[in-house]
């Protein structure tokens, strides 16, 4: 319907009501009226004046919103971020906003009246008409992605929407720019492809599990690799689970359930599954909740599996080696200790350990080897430095092995070991330390020298070299600050055997002293024939309590012990003087205090222990022997 336009003035308003009122009455004049007729019809009048006053205020109201309405209109049009076109039947574009005209790169005016196929990638021409045509003859919405090719720039994606308004207005066109979406993925998916590529690379697999429905999307080589197909193995978690090395499973569902339940975020867990043929896959699985719902349980958990069959293999076959290795290690009867370049104690073996423990020493693994020698052995810091330095070498001069040149004595008791460190010659500059037991050795050595300088009636040994063997630990207890007791013994009344049994009998007595007297000693010890009826016995690394406790075992033991001659039993007694090492210098200074506390003992009535270091005294009767109090 065509617009009614407002006469432009109000004379030819005048004239159209005019003409109007002609056409009403016909061309006759009004009849006559009488006063209150022409009253009445005067209030008529001003009555439809105010009337149509009131319906102009109305219409230019309504005409003020309108034109408001209208610039909003216009407003919400041109700064719609969504770009809108209106082009005609021919495709000329007749009104667009102001996205639109940014979008095609040049301003609003210069747009008007182009064609807008002109805009669009010249491949795409074809299928643009084809929209407009379809959106024509079917009056129904057009969509679809195309591409403009603006000012030579690279294309540009863009989501279009057609429809037909009709043959005066043409057609309304919608466009989106969804090239930046379009690029987000494309890299997306060159990032998915890479992705995939690189785990496909190290044979590791994808899942994506749907905690509320079970289902499982998984890489679609995890079913292969264990010799299935994709349909065999199944899509969901409890499918996935049949294959799980029945021993594993109870972890692997405790690992799931505390990420589920959102104990933790994230997991990770080694764990078997069983391949078709009956041959076992290690597993790595790392896992995280990246969905859950208000109650904190996942709802979505992504994450990957790794084989790692090779690596565990590569860890059975290296804790096998270190196996094999401790096996070698605790074998060899010597002491092996490993150390690395600092000379820290890594590993030892069992002969090792067993010293430590039976000489109840400190673990010895992180400890420093120089500075445990002194100790566990009898050494002084001299020794500890060379041992130090030869090991330097060993880092440093590219030595093979470093030793020393004689035995040390361990400081618990009786073992003799040398000593050998060897170089390993590896990345980590590591060294085995060897203490090899010659304790054997080292008596047998003492026997010989013993053997050789024997008293032949007693088989004690000889003054002479007694006391050069004295002399030798003496000086090895002044060097290294040991404990050192000598004691002098004489038996008592020993000229009243030979008067009444004769000299025989008396040599059959000195001969069962020396048995009787070695076998309360350690072999450590020694017993010498001083002279006659005197011996000495040389106790090294002996306390002052040790020494007492010694010496009354043997006073005890020579009463316990009569000797019997030709029918008779012979009982005797012995008395001991005690000396220890204190400020002496020479043996023979030594075995003058012991020879003095000795002469106290015959003194105070015999068969008792005197000491030099506190003049007390001990006196024994009947079969009980008496403890010296220091």
């Amino acid at each position: 319907m065509p617009y009614r336009k407002n006469p432009p003035d109000l004379d030819a308003l005048r004239q159209l009501a005019t003409a109007r009122l002609s056409g009403r009455s016909g061309g006759q004049a009004a009849a006559l009226l009488d006063m209150q007729q022409a009253q009445r019809l005067l209030e008529e009048l001003e009555i439809h004046q105010i009337e149509l006053e009131l319906q102009n205020e109305h219409l230019n109201t309504a005409r003020a919103q309108l034109e408001q309405a209208l610039n909003q209109s216009n407003e919400l049009y041109d700064f719609a971020p969504v770009c809108s076109v209106l082009i005609d039947a021919e495709g000329n574009i007749t009104r667009l906003n102001l996205a639109a005209a940014q979008l095609l790169a040049s301003e609003r005016a210069r747009l008007i009246g182009s064609r807008f196929a002109l805009f669009v990638a010249e491949d795409q021409r074809a299928r643009f008409s084809a929209m407009l045509a379809q959106a024509q003859a079917e009056h129904d919405r057009q969509t679809a992605e195309l591409a403009l090719q603006i000012n030579g720039w690279e294309p540009l994606l863009v989501q279009l929407k057609v429809v037909w308004i009709g043959p005066e207005l043409g057609w309304q066109l919608v466009l989106v720019d969804v090239s930046e979406r379009h690029r987000m993925e494309v890299q997306l998916r060159a990032s998915e492809e890479r992705l995939t590529l690189a785990l496909s690379a190290v044979g590791d697999w994808v899942f994506d599990w749907q905690v509320s429905s079970g289902e499982v999307v998984i890489s679609d080589t995890y079913a292969p690799a264990l010799g299935w197909s994709r349909e065999e193995l199944g899509s969901t978690a409890s499918d996935l689970m049949r294959v799980v090395h029945p021993d594993d499973k109870s972890s692997l569902m405790l690992k799931l359930q505390d990420c589920i339940n959102g104990i933790s975020d994230r997991y990770a867990i080694y764990y078997r599954v069983k391949h078709r043929d009956g041959s076992i896959l290690w597993l790595l699985a790392r896992g995280a909740a990246v969905l859950r719902d208000t109650n904190g349980k996942a709802l979505r958990v992504l994450g990957t599996l790794v084989n790692v069959t090779h690596n565990k293999q590569a860890e059975a076959k290296l804790a096998e080696a270190a196996q094999f290795q401790r096996a070698i290690l605790d074998s060899i009867s010597a002491q092996v200790a490993v150390l690395d370049r600092d000379g820290t104690i890594l590993q030892t073996n069992a002969a090792w350990h067993k010293h430590m423990a039976d000489c109840a020493f400190e673990e010895s693994v992180g400890k420093n080897y120089p500075a445990l020698l002194a100790s566990v052995f009898t050494v002084d810091p001299a020794l500890v430095n060379a041992v130090t330095s030869g090991m330097a070498a060993l880092l440093t001069a590219g030595d093979s092995h470093f030793s020393l040149p004689m035995p040390l004595q361990s400081r618990c008791g009786r073992w003799w070991f040398t000593v050998k460190i060897t170089s390993v010659q590896d990345a980590a500059h590591r060294m085995v330390v060897t203490h090899e037991d010659v304790t054997a050795l080292k008596f047998a050595e003492l026997a010989s020298l013993a053997l050789a300088n024997v008293d032949h009636l007693t088989g004690a040994l000889s003054r002479q070299n007694f006391m050069a063997l004295a002399d030798q630990e003496l000086a090895r207890a002044l060097r290294y600050a040991l404990p050192l007791v000598v004691l002098m013994l004489d038996l008592d009344h020993f000229k009243n055997v030979n008067d009444s049994y004769g000299h025989p009998a008396g040599d059959a007595v000195l001969r069962g002293f020396v048995e009787t007297v070695k076998e309360v000693l350690r072999e450590s010890d020694v017993i010498g024939r001083i002279g006659g009826e005197e011996f000495a016995v040389l106790l090294p690394n002996t306390t002052q309590d040790g020494a007492c406790a010694l010496a009354n075992r043997i006073l005890a033991a020579v009463r316990a012990s009569p000797v019997s001659f030709e029918g008779h039993s012979i009982a005797y007694t012995v008395s001991i003087g005690a000396s220890d090492l204190a400020a002496q210098k020479s043996f023979g200074a030594l075995l003058a205090e012991s020879d003095t506390a000795l002469y106290r003992a015959k003194k105070a009535g015999r068969d008792r222990l005197e000491v030099s270091w506190d003049n007390t005294s001990l006196q024994s009767s009947g079969d009980s022997p008496h403890h010296v109090a220091i």
